[in-house]
């Protein structure tokens, strides 16, 4: 005679928190561990990097910025802004990391530019600076 088990799905209610975890670990949210069911504090979104950013000037005032984007996730598709007297860019950064885009910056005095970039977190980069002279 076979013997059987009958067996039913029952839907359980979202938890912000496993059961007896608790939040014994300072404010913020829980999540439980893959080693023995340990609960572990989420780590922070780290902020993108940007570097090596610089100003290559060309004629009739054109002027190239270029620079690395890096960060905790892939970084293709960050917008990276760049602003200062006169100039005010967007550069799509590639799959690489790089970016690239030029702009027309018209003066006769040194020009200080700044580039950030926000990644899909919210996380700011702090800002990379360049200084350059724009040709006439």
């Amino acid at each position: 005679m076979t013997r059987r088990t009958r067996l039913s799905v029952v839907l359980l209610e979202t938890r912000d928190t496993p059961s007896g975890f608790g939040d014994t670990l300072g404010d913020g949210p829980i999540v439980a561990g893959s080693i023995d069911g340990v609960a572990v504090k989420q780590l922070a979104n780290a902020a993108p990097v940007i570097t090596d950013f610089r100003a290559v000037v060309g004629p009739n005032g054109q002027v190239t910025f270029t620079g690395t984007v890096s960060d905790d996730t892939p970084v293709a598709g960050y917008v990276v802004r760049i602003t200062g007297p006169g100039v005010d860019s967007f550069a799509i950064v590639g799959s690489d990391g790089t970016f690239r885009v030029t702009a027309v910056v018209n003066g006769s005095a040194d020009v200080n530019v700044s580039a950030t970039t926000t990644d899909g977190s919210g996380a700011r980069s702090d800002p990379a600076y360049t200084t350059f002279h724009p040709s006439n």
